[in-house]
């Protein structure tokens, strides 16, 4: 599956971080779905390449509008990432070209 444009606001988890997920998601499965749009990731890159890595059948739901589309992956990303200042500050640069 591809991914939107617009997923790549915030970055993709590397080394450590990745391979914990893929061993969580072994290990208990994928809890939260992979958001969609327009046949395209919008919301769970890592979870979806982690998915695969672990050999696990990822899970989709549609994100059917109603608002900004960038609005919606800010709130989704801002209180669940634990981003530094830094990528918090380039997810918000890269976001706006969006707006």
């Amino acid at each position: 599956m591809k991914f939107h444009e617009a997923a790549a606001i915030f970055p993709l988890l590397e080394g450590t971080e990745f391979d914990a997920l893929v061993s969580d998601i072994k290990t208990h499965g994928l809890h939260e779905k992979i958001w969609t749009y327009e046949n395209k990731i919008i919301d769970g890159r890592n979870r979806y390449l982690a998915c695969e890595k672990a050999a696990v059948e990822p899970q989709f739901r549609e994100w059917r509008g109603g608002g900004s589309l960038i609005s919606f992956l800010v709130s989704l990303n801002l209180g669940r990432r634990h981003l530094t200042l830094s990528q918090a500050g380039m997810a918000a640069n890269a976001a706006l070209p969006f707006y």
